[in-house]
């Protein structure tokens, strides 16, 4: 396991057994359920207004038919469809399955979204050139996913994942960590300058810092 692997499951866990732990948990699964309609508006709130453009900058890193892990809302995958990128995205919560339908369905584009779980991916062998995930929750850490994404994804293809975000200090820096652990993604504390290789079974991500905006993203890309 490398360093940044152990930082994130760490985090990604959120500590465990303790009260806080599970108290973090419970108010992550009823914002990406029951209360999936705000998920938008804390989003934005607690990201200075940059969580769709966290997410919108793995664009330029995708290529021929994508599979997106846990699309949320749907952001990215309306920007897909209007990029003309063959998209489709699996996500756990009915709630998130009907707001991404909807907002693609009002765009005038095709949905091709399903309730479905990383660890079990209802596509053959090799259906995907891109396998992606935006700030994921520790499904991303199962070696059930990891094996199903090398099922799904085609020889020579690619996975992409962002998993973290870095605010520059100001007032909404001090609220990342808390919002990360609200809305599903994992930060560390401290910067992380030179961030090790994240595996996916046996194929490696390498890191990229990308900048939007007062921020950076940290990109991992096979």
């Amino acid at each position: 396991m490398s360093e940044y692997d152990g930082s994130l499951r760490a985090q990604s866990s959120f500590g465990g057994g303790c009260a806080f732990a599970r108290l973090v948990n419970w108010g992550f699964e009823r914002l990406y359920r029951e209360f999936a309609w705000s998920y938008d508006w804390v989003a934005a709130m607690v990201s200075a207004g940059l969580w769709q453009r966290w997410g919108l900058a793995v664009l330029p890193f995708l290529h021929g038919r994508v599979l997106e892990l846990g699309f949320g809302p749907g952001h990215l995958q309306l920007a897909m469809a209007q990029a003309g990128i063959a998209a489709c995205g699996v996500d756990s919560s009915p709630q998130m399955l009907a707001l991404a339908r909807q907002r693609l369905r009002r765009a005038g584009c095709s949905a091709h979204l399903s309730h479905a779980y990383a660890q079990h991916l209802p596509f053959a062998a090799a259906a995907f050139d891109t396998v992606l995930a935006t700030f994921p929750a520790a499904y991303i850490l199962d070696p059930r996913s990891h094996n199903e994404i090398r099922r799904v994804l085609a020889p020579a293809g690619r996975v992409v994942l962002l998993p973290q975000a870095e605010l520059a200090p100001g007032r909404y820096a001090h609220l990342v960590a808390l919002a990360y652990r609200l809305l599903g993604a994992t930060a560390a504390r401290n910067p992380q300058p030179d961030p090790q290789p994240f595996w996916v079974a046996d194929l490696p991500l390498y890191p990229h810092w990308v900048a939007v905006g007062p921020s950076r993203i940290l990109i991992f890309v096979s």
